[in-house]
């Protein structure tokens, strides 16, 4: 309920500065790095179990589903409406159905596993990201990935189910560009 109520605020009130959002964003958090922006529609479960590192860049209508930790090292770039994803449901029906315990409260069973991004990493937009993966230092996930499992580090990965596609080396360089353009 607190993590809801403070998206809300996060998310909708016009009076807000930049520094009172990271505010929120801060007490909310199980850490939000220096230099870390959160673009607006973010969305959270609990939020005390999303770690973010330093200079890290979420832009609009992120969803955090942190039932188990979600930890962003430094320097991480994540597209608009990306989703990290921790809980599990059982595959038969029958384990997924609501049930009653014995004073009428209804429960579901749900068990959720860690996901890590390393630093470097970009993720670009509509990128899922389920349970139990670790995306690895420098990775590149394309667009509209459904990433079901690890990714090595220093690897471009796309697709549904994301894959391997082949490893960022140093023909990937724009440094030439860049300086061309004076941006170095």
């Amino acid at each position: 309920v607190r993590a809801r109520e403070v998206m809300l605020r996060f998310n909708a009130d016009p009076a807000l500065s930049a520094e009172e959002r990271v505010d929120l964003l801060r007490g909310l958090f199980g850490r939000l790095g220096e230099g870390t922006d959160v673009s607006l529609g973010a969305q959270v479960d609990y939020g005390y179990q999303t770690f973010m590192g330093r200079n890290c860049f979420f832009n609009f209508n992120c969803t955090f589903l942190d039932g188990a930790p979600i930890t962003f090292g430094d320097d991480v770039g994540v597209g608009p409406g990306c989703s990290f994803v921790t809980p599990l449901h059982p595959l038969l029906a029958r384990e997924r159905a609501r049930c009653e315990d014995a004073g009428g409260t209804g429960h579901v069973w749900e068990r959720s596993l860690p996901i890590t991004v390393e630093s470097g990493v970009w993720i670009a937009a509509n990128v899922t990201v389920n349970a139990g993966v670790t995306i690895g230092e420098g990775a590149v996930i394309g667009s509209g990935s459904v990433v079901t499992r690890d990714i090595p580090p220093r690897t471009l990965a796309y697709g549904n189910p994301c894959r391997p596609v082949r490893a960022i080396t140093e023909a990937d360089s724009v440094a030439d560009a860049l300086a061309e353009a004076g941006l170095v």
